[in-house]
C-alpha cells in the first residue's frame, strides 16, 4: 500500500507543479519514475512515451496510468491517475471560481504572456530529449521533417500521417519477416 501512496504523491506533485501540460510535464516525470524511484529504466520509459502518445486522451494521464499499472497493477494505476488530476481539477476550478474577475487585469495578461515563453521552453526540452533518444541518423531523419512540412505547409491531418505510419510499419514488419524467414529456409 506504500507503494501505491507513492505513486499518488508523486503523480500529484508533478500535476501540481507543472505549467504547461503532458509534454512539460515529461522532465519531472522521468526524474521521479526513473532516475530518483528507479521504477522503470530510462529505455522503457521513452518507449511508454512513444506509446502513450498514441493513445487517445490526455498525455499526462495516459502516462501515469501506464506507470501505476507497471508498478502496482490496478490499484498503482489508479492511484497515479488521480495524483495527475487532481492538482489540475482544484485549479481549473479556482480559475473558473476568480478568474472572471480578474482576466482583463493589465497585470494578469502581463503574468500570462510572461509565462508563454516559459511554457514553450518546458516543452521544447522534451521534445528535443525525445529527438535524441529516439536515435534518428540520416536515414530516418526524413520521417520527422516529412510530417512538418505535410502538417505545417500543406496542412494534411496528423491522423492521416500516424495512420499512415501505422501502415508502413506493419508493411515494413511483414516484409521483413518475410525475408527472414525465406533465408532461414
Amino acid at each position: 500500500m506504500r507503494i501505491v501512496f507513492q505513486l499518488f504523491l508523486t503523480f500529484f506533485n508533478i500535476g501540481a507543479f507543472t505549467l504547461g501540460g503532458g509534454y512539460a510535464m515529461l522532465e519531472m516525470i522521468e526524474r521521479a519514475v526513473v532516475e530518483k524511484r528507479k521504477w522503470i529504466e530510462k529505455d522503457e520509459f521513452w518507449d511508454m512515451i512513444t506509446i502513450v502518445q498514441m493513445l487517445p486522451g490526455v498525455f499526462a494521464v495516459n502516462t501515469a496510468l501506464y506507470t501505476g499499472y507497471k508498478i502496482k497493477g490496478i490499484w498503482g494505476a489508479i492511484a497515479a491517475c488521480l495524483g495527475a488530476i487532481i492538482p489540475s481539477i482544484v485549479i481549473i476550478l479556482l480559475i473558473a471560481i476568480f478568474f472572471l474577475d480578474y482576466k482583463t487585469n493589465p497585470v494578469v495578461e502581463r503574468i500570462f504572456r510572461g509565462i508563454r515563453p516559459c511554457v514553450v521552453a518546458l516543452i521544447l526540452s522534451p521534445s528535443v530529449k525525445m529527438f535524441l533518444n529516439a536515435k534518428v541518423n540520416w536515414k530516418t531523419a526524413i520521417f520527422p521533417i516529412a510530417t512538418v512540412v505535410l502538417v505545417y505547409f500543406f496542412k494534411v491531418s496528423p491522423v492521416y500521417i500516424i495512420l499512415a505510419t501505422i501502415a508502413g510499419s506493419l508493411a515494413f514488419a511483414f516484409y521483413s519477416q518475410n525475408r527472414l524467414n525465406k533465408s532461414r529456409s
